[in-house]
């Protein structure tokens, strides 16, 4: 009962997280309808890989982190250059010709590997798990043993690809009836990661 509570822990936070537009869930909808809803899931396979793992350091080292703020700071401010870095990055792809391309299918078997790395990009990850075991460990409802450790971060491993999963099924019926909004997909990941990293500079000021 309480492995299964843990893992229940894991997966709602994990999942409620990610359920506000962002950068990782608009991405699995572009590739859902720039390349096929295949992609979006290796896509979401690789997010959610590399989910485990920050949510499992950001576990280890939640107590340590409670202690020494600097630490999330720190890793505030890559962030920052990160989201700024990958704002212009974005919007330079919202202004080049969109093209209708037969190489769709050629490009598919990145969308794991991009997973990976644009998962492993966002640096707001290990101090949002941090913040969740921290109140879980002071509700007295997470303990620190390595099996429930283990369990919970796989909840939120699969938390995390179950609404990468809804927003790839959801970015088909964005191609239906929303086509514009596709088209500007980009546009609109700009505007997102540029708006992280405007939030996390106020941060400092």
């Amino acid at each position: 009962m309480v492995l299964t509570l843990h893992f229940v822990l894991g997966f709602i936070t994990s999942f409620l997280g990610t359920l506000t537009p962002s950068m990782l869930n608009m991405t699995t909808a572009k590739i859902s309808i720039h390349k096929s809803k295949e992609s979006a899931i290796k896509f979401a396979v690789g997010v959610s890989i590399v989910v485990l793992i920050q949510a499992y350091v950001a576990t280890l080292f939640t107590r340590y982190l409670r202690e020494n703020p600097t630490f999330v700071e720190s890793l505030q401010k890559i962030a920052l250059v990160i989201f700024a870095f990958l704002s212009m990055y974005f919007y330079r792809q919202s202004k080049k010709e969109k093209k209708e391309t037969d190489s769709a299918k050629e490009k598919a078997q990145n969308s794991f590997m991009g997973g990976i790395l644009l998962s492993a990009l966002n640096m707001f990850s290990i101090p949002f798990y941090c913040g969740v075991t921290t109140a879980l460990d002071m509700a007295g409802w997470l303990q620190f043993s390595q099996q429930y450790i283990i369990i919970f971060v796989l909840g939120s491993a699969l938390g995390t690809f179950a609404l990468l999963y809804m927003y790839a099924n959801f970015a088909q019926l964005i191609q239906r009836k929303a086509t514009g909004l596709a088209k500007n997909l980009n546009l609109i990941l700009s505007l997102l990661t540029g708006a992280l990293a405007i939030i996390t500079l106020f941060k400092f000021l």
